[in-house]
């Protein structure tokens, strides 16, 4: 079993995998595998991130896929309304924008 993890850029990409093991690996019963989508900046992520999540989780190896974890700054993007600013209005808002955009169950947004 494994599950997915989109990434905002190179950073994330070397070294959220590692750090996630080393964490989750003596918590469960059967390691977890984890790989990574790179994308360059969360423009790209939003856009792209609906279209590969769907192809990842109704692809040939849905079935060994737990889930569709996305990782996107909290701080930094613009593509949150105006009226939005605090954070937990900002998390809120586009953890339901980006899940509604994928409408996978086993697709999560969060926000780091």
């Amino acid at each position: 079993m494994r599950f997915i993890l989109f990434v905002e850029g190179y950073t994330e990409d070397k070294t959220l995998p590692q750090f996630l093991k080393k964490w989750l690996d003596p918590r469960l019963t059967d390691p977890v595998g984890i790989r990574t989508v790179c994308f360059e900046g969360w423009a790209q992520l939003l856009k792209d991130a609906p279209l590969k999540a769907r192809m990842h989780l109704n692809g040939p190896a849905k079935y060994d896929i737990i889930a569709v974890i996305s990782l996107l700054d909290l701080y930094g993007p613009t593509f949150y309304p105006k009226r939005l600013t605090k954070y937990t209005e900002r998390y809120n808002w586009a953890k339901k924008h980006m899940e509604k955009a994928v409408e996978q169950p086993k697709f999560f947004q969060f926000m780091k």
